[in-house]
């Protein structure tokens, strides 16, 4: 599994590193601000997709960065 450029997320004021699909999946697993909200349900879809060999893992990361972006928890690095 490859390793993309580290993003930091922030949920419920703690400080996350996601660098791996692995870590994308379990961040899904934390509470998010709008659980139902449509691109969180697409990242989960599509981790979970990768995760069965069936997505890419740049477009199931892509996802991911899009949903914590869509919610506010990713902060661009000064």
């Amino acid at each position: 599994m490859p390793t993309f450029i580290p993003i930091t997320i922030y949920l419920n004021g703690n400080a996350t590193v996601v660098k791996t699909i692995a870590d994308a999946a379990k961040a899904l697993e934390q509470p998010w601000p709008h659980t139902a909200k449509p691109g969180r349900l697409k990242a989960m879809r599509m981790i979970k997709e990768c995760m069965a060999g069936h997505c890419s893992q740049y477009a199931a990361f892509g996802a991911f960065k899009a949903a914590a972006t869509e919610q506010g928890l990713l902060r661009k690095r000064l």
